[in-house]
């Protein structure tokens, strides 16, 4: 009895099917992250509302399909004039399937949440966090209002259609991040959310979900009165809604308490985030090799910095000093594919200065840019494999060549190589 007070007025399977529905997508949307490296808090408190896209959906459609069965005007029990229609009836039905839908979502990113505050760098982001769940909240609110207003089953598909529309605009326009559940993008270590597109986003939903809680009360009261404080709550949220895109925020900033963890090795110093400590030795062990392979002391940078470092101007896209070649440390990320691939590329010049407008090629229709490209193509997947097996295979130009006649064919030729000017008839171990 005490577990069906739970679920009253609602009828158990409206309830605890979605709520498992929802348990099980966050889940297997999770799962696979349990074991990625370089987690931190700054991704999980991102992830709270960006993992809720498909959950929210589906509670949104439970809610509308609770109001279409329960307050349509066709039931005997539920018509306008009765006191059970009054502000109880639908505020028992919104707490019931809202409650146990976000509860389901919460107890699906818990294995998650364990895996970051065993291993995780940074602090949880509240603001962040309190703004999806708010989401979530006035989300599944507006898929009751769908169902009161449908008057009927339409009103399931329309609060899935809409739902899941909302949430998905921030992927199209960055000012929907201020309105919706998530960013664009996921932030890691080194950045964090704009405080005041967090605190906006969490006051907005907050406000939205008073607004259409107290809307779905008005449609199924009997009078219906029109008050003066819920036209302005609603008007609110229409003029909230348009703000953003008069004025948007900043997405995230810099992170001002990051600290760096160093090491050198061979004349390069390697620097990564303070939370990213246990990744210095793999990427120390991995883009030494390729900078030994390529053997210009020259063309090394000066340092390799985990882009969480990353302040102001400093970057690959707003200005990058020349001396210091940038890894992106990443959750979820491979250091033994993005660690060599980097370093590489950092090395062979731009294949655009081939003038093939990045197109390598040696069929026998191609013309001289882009074989002269694919020697900067094949030169790069060479260098790249000196971390991995040592080699490469197959018909790359460098299958087969020693390091040390590369090393010096690079010495001897860097000249010709920075300005593209290599054809693959003119390397010595194929002539």
């Amino acid at each position: 009895m005490r577990f069906r007070a739970l679920l009253w007025p609602v009828p158990p399977v409206l309830v605890l099917v979605p709520a498992a529905l929802i348990l099980v997508l966050t889940l297997a949307d999770t799962w696979g992250r349990l074991g990625w490296r370089a987690l931190d808090w700054v991704y999980l408190s991102s992830q709270v509302g960006a993992q809720a896209r498909l959950p929210v959906t589906v509670a949104a459609g439970a809610a509308a399909l609770v109001a279409a069965r329960l307050v349509r005007p066709t039931l005997v029990f539920a018509q306008p004039w009765q006191p059970r229609t009054g502000r109880d009836l639908p505020l028992r039905h919104a707490m019931v399937v809202t409650g146990w839908c976000l509860g389901a979502y919460l107890a699906g990113m818990l294995p998650l949440t364990a895996a970051v505050a065993a291993a995780g760098a940074g602090s949880p982001d509240p603001v962040a966090v309190l703004g999806a769940l708010a989401g979530f909240a006035a989300l599944t609110l507006l898929g009751y209002l769908c169902g009161v207003l449908a008057r009927g089953p339409l009103g399931v598909p329309v609060a899935i259609g809409a739902v899941f529309l909302l949430t998905s605009l921030p992927l199209v326009a960055d000012p929907w991040a201020a309105l919706s559940l998530q960013l664009p993008f996921s932030p890691f270590l080194g950045v964090r959310e704009s405080g005041p597109l967090g605190a906006y986003r969490l006051g907005f939903l907050l406000l939205s979900g008073v607004a259409v809680g107290w809307t779905a009360v008005w449609l199924t009261g009997a009078p219906r009165r029109l008050s003066a404080v819920h036209g302005t709550a609603v008007a609110a949220v229409a003029v909230a809604a348009v703000l953003p895109h008069l004025h948007p925020f900043p997405l995230v900033v810099p992170d001002p308490e990051a600290a760096e963890v160093c090491a050198e090795h061979a004349g390069v110093r390697y620097c990564v985030h303070e939370g990213h400590a246990r990744e210095l030795a793999a990427v120390t062990a991995l883009a030494a090799p390729v900078f030994a392979a390529h053997g210009l002391a020259e063309a090394a940078p000066g340092q390799v910095r985990d882009l969480s470092l990353a302040r102001g101007e400093e970057g690959p896209f707003d200005g990058p000093d020349e001396d210091v070649l940038w890894l992106s440390v990443h959750p979820g990320w491979n250091p033994g594919h993005e660690v060599p691939a980097a370093v590489a590329h950092g090395l062979v010049p731009d294949v655009r200065r081939c003038g093939s407008d990045g197109v390598a090629s040696r069929e026998a229709g191609a013309g001289p840019r882009e074989r002269r490209a694919s020697v900067v193509v094949d030169l790069e997947a060479w260098l790249a494999a000196q971390a991995l097996d040592g080699g490469v295979h197959g018909d790359n130009l460098f299958a087969g060549a020693g390091p040390e006649r590369v090393r010096a064919w690079i010495r001897h030729d860097h000249r010709r190589l920075a300005a593209c000017e290599v054809d693959p008839g003119e390397l010595p171990w194929r002539t």
